[in-house]
């Protein structure tokens, strides 16, 4: 199993509005193929990050999930309400 994790800090003022971005991306992701889930998380120290956390079945299922319309649009129509890049972490991961 491939674990992503995405922490996303918002601009001053736009964590809803990232939130909000996110639910398109989220529901579509949902249903790609090899998806076992997609959620996101809001941290209770800092109003504005945001933590996306992915579980995929293996990497060539997470290639086509990055190369998918949701995807690009999401990050496309969030790029200007970060306050910096996006923190993402591939990891593979084993259920004990």
């Amino acid at each position: 199993m491939i674990m992503v994790t995405a922490k996303i800090t918002a601009k001053s003022g736009e964590r809803d509005n990232i939130i909000s971005k996110s639910q398109d991306l989220i529901d579509s992701s949902r249903l790609d193929a090899g998806n076992i889930s997609y959620n996101l998380y809001a941290s209770t120290e800092d109003y504005d990050l945001l933590l996306m956390l992915e579980q995929w079945e293996n990497p060539e299922v997470l290639e086509a999930h990055m190369q998918t319309e949701h995807f690009k649009a999401f990050g496309a129509a969030i790029e200007d309400i970060v306050a910096k890049e996006m923190d993402i972490g591939v990891y593979s991961a084993e259920e004990v």
